[in-house]
């Protein structure tokens, strides 16, 4: 059984969150409940839980907070939030699980799918302390890393150091501006999600472009853009005149 606390401020949403984790998550057991952070720190260092369920708004000491206040981080982490959309995309950008409030079934069962994966692999410590470093950055404007899931476990990447993306099947391929290449087990959507807030842009339905490194736009149907490093990609006919507005 995987071993869960719950820290949230509000009794209604344990209580809500605890029901659904008994009704479709058969494979995890709430140890224990907190209504604050301090709780919830004595309860972290006293029954060793696998994940914790975490709300981020709660007073005086906040989800955050509480997790710089942990000399270790040595369990998984799924935030349940209302939070405002750039905490969610620096959740999205450092790989880190969030459940929106109210907590829909589905989601809950999915993020909790990931949990023996994660836990195995041992890298829950690395995307948190990356997420707590990368809100930092949100609040001075300065964003330049993201963390993105490879068959190994994470790599942190610089964004200025991806020239475009390139869809395969259900997984993604960057291309870089050394010439490498990686393969990562997301599709191009994520990406999308995670990238077009930093100067990125989805040309077609298999390219996502790093518009700092395009050199030239050819005319045609949709057209093509040329990249630093000279390779072509297309672009489709209705990514075109929204491209363009972009130069």
């Amino acid at each position: 059984m995987i071993r869960a606390i719950i820290i949230d401020d509000e009794p209604d949403c344990i209580q809500s969150l605890e029901r659904d984790i008994a009704e479709y998550c058969k494979t995890l057991e709430v140890i224990c409940t907190c209504n604050n952070a301090k709780e919830g720190i004595k309860a972290i260092h006293k029954n060793k839980p696998d994940v914790v369920f975490l709300d981020i708004e709660m007073p005086i000491i906040n989800g955050f907070e509480l997790l710089s206040l942990l000399p270790d981080i040595d369990f998984e982490i799924i935030f349940t939030t209302a939070y405002d959309k750039f905490a969610l995309q620096a959740f999205k950008v450092s790989a880190v699980d969030y459940l929106l409030k109210p907590i829909d079934p589905e989601e809950l069962i999915n993020a909790v799918n990931k949990l023996n994966r994660n836990h195995d692999e041992k890298i829950g410590e690395g995307r948190i302390q990356f997420l707590l470093k990368h809100l930092e950055e949100l609040d001075q404007n300065n964003v330049r890393r993201i963390a993105l899931p490879t068959f190994e476990g994470l790599e942190f990447i610089l964004l200025n150091d991806i020239l475009y993306c390139e869809s395969d099947g259900t997984y993604s391929i960057l291309h870089f501006t050394n010439g490498h290449k990686m393969i990562i087990s997301k599709p191009l959507l994520y990406l999308e999600e995670v990238l077009c807030d930093y100067h990125f842009f989805r040309v077609h339905n298999s390219f996502i472009i790093n518009l700092d490194h395009v050199i030239k736009y050819s005319r045609g149907a949709g057209g093509e853009v040329t990249m630093k490093n000279g390779d072509v990609v297309r672009v489709s006919r209705s990514k075109k005149e929204e491209l363009l507005k972009l130069f």
